[in-house]
């Protein structure tokens, strides 16, 4: 059996690995049209702030993937075009020149996203990147050592946004952060990204919030400024990450069903709608477990486990990817952001009856020096009693991420907030109060459910 897999990141490589490990005599190859595969993607922000080191993302080189696993890896070479009537692939090996088909038994694409760029003038300035690849973030980290900017100007206030302003804050530049909507980080609620607004401009990050870039500026080999709707913003690095789309056009082209936000469409085994060919990762769609419709939501995690089940079934094995919570965390400025599970708003569009709780809280004893502070907002079922969703935010002392993951469990678990009253949870002071922020959680939204009033305050004090 030969197995392909088309491109070599966190899903295709993963793909490629278990794959191999499943069924030992298949040929495993892997086409990647960049010159880096398997690398922690999500580390690249810390990459550019100086605290990892570029071989440090790097999982498994081409040497090892031939060494160690019997795997065959082409770097700088594209794939053109599939073939599914023909079971085979056109390649273009982008440092000769050369095309040439690869024929296969069974085919998976992992060819991730892209980032979105709009039309917008003077996009292709010098100084101006995305960053969404290791090769993007050397082109970067290359500018910063031979130019020494003193002012980065992000445009968007998402995930990569964010985690971007504390990577060239630590860099010593000056941070403008451009944003369309009204807040920063769109998925949390507006009372959440208000303290993450305050947080941000605390740390001397300039806020342009509610503003249309409409061009860039250079001067002919570098660029000068960023020109909205609103404001002309002076900057000598320009970061774009207004979002990122599915790379899945070879799919489109070959004729595979598309699904949500144009992503691959796959069913549980992550087969595509031809019945040898497979997709995971960013390229691909997935399910929200909550409401059971299919989703896009491209997360580095996410690929991995996709990657396992595609890679399994492809050689012959029988594994299920049941789908997400739609859990994700990040740090900026110090701040630890997350959300799991639906919004209010969220849970009202999925045919849900919600109602939320805002929560204050410290993670530790008020006696114990330490710890930090969390605010958060539930989400649950007014119907069922059933949890719907938690979104956090935290300073770096919190253990935010501890109680997040406890509430996704509870997702999971599809437990009651009558449950979670009596979630059994590790406690000693120097890691928790005695009644923890899940379980407290669970005390108010519990009477707030049956009307009555609450013997529990929120440090989860009788």
């Amino acid at each position: 059996m030969r197995i392909l897999v088309i491109g070599g990141v966190a899903g295709g490589a993963t793909a490629a690995s278990k794959a191999k490990r499943c069924c030992p005599d298949a040929e495993v190859e892997i086409f990647d049209q960049d010159r880096f595969i398997s690398y922690a993607g999500c580390g690249l922000p810390y990459f550019l702030a100086g605290e990892a080191k570029r071989d440090s993302l790097i999982a498994r080189t081409p040497k090892e993937f031939s060494k160690k696993q019997d795997i065959q890896v082409h770097l700088r070479h594209q794939v053109l075009s599939l073939e599914p009537e023909k079971k085979r692939i056109k390649v273009k090996d982008l440092d000769h020149g050369r095309e040439f088909y690869r024929d296969y038994d069974r085919l998976i694409i992992c060819t991730g996203a892209r980032s979105f760029v709009p039309p917008i003038e003077g996009r292709g300035n010098p100084g101006v990147f995305t960053l969404r690849s290791l090769s993007d973030a050397l082109r970067i980290e290359e500018w910063i050592k031979n130019r020494r900017p003193r002012k980065a100007v992000i445009v968007g206030a998402g995930a990569i946004g964010l985690e971007m302003c504390e990577s060239f804050r630590a860099l010593g530049m000056e941070v403008a952060l451009v944003e369309l909507e009204k807040q920063v980080m769109p998925p949390l609620d507006r009372d959440l990204a208000s303290l993450v607004r305050e947080h941000l401009e605390r740390n001397q990050v300039e806020l342009h919030l509610e503003n249309q870039v409409m061009g860039i500026e250079g001067d002919g080999d570098r660029v000068t400024q960023v020109i909205t709707d609103k404001d002309r913003i002076s900057a000598d690095l320009v970061l774009l990450s207004i979002g990122i789309r599915p790379a899945s056009e070879l799919a489109l082209e070959a004729g595979l069903e598309v699904g949500a936000r144009g992503a691959i469409r796959v069913n549980e085994h992550m087969r595509t709608s031809n019945q040898d060919i497979f997709a995971a990762g960013d390229c691909a769609t997935t399910v929200h477990r909550l409401s059971g419709e299919e989703i896009w939501m491209p997360l580095g995690s996410t690929s991995r486990k996709q990657g396992r089940v595609a890679g399994t079934c492809a050689a012959g094995g029988e594994e299920v990817f049941p789908g997400v919570w739609g859990t994700f965390i990040l740090k900026s400025m110090g701040l630890i952001i997350g959300k799991t599970g639906f919004s209010e708003e969220e849970s009202s569009a999925a045919g849900f009856h919600p109602f939320t709780l805002r929560l204050e809280g410290h993670s530790l004893p008020g006696y114990y020096p330490g710890g930090g502070k969390i605010n958060a907002i539930l989400t649950a079922d007014s119907k069922s009693g059933r949890l719907l969703g938690a979104q956090l935010v935290g300073d770096v002392h919190s253990a935010a991420d501890k109680r997040l993951d406890i509430f996704s469990l509870c997702l999971a678990g599809k437990l009651t907030i009558e449950e979670m009253q009596y979630l059994d949870l590790a406690y000693a002071p120097p890691f928790s109060s005695a009644v923890d922020l899940p379980i407290v959680a669970g005390n108010l939204l519990f009477s707030q459910w049956r009307g009555e009033p609450c013997a529990c305050d929120a440090q989860g004090l009788e």
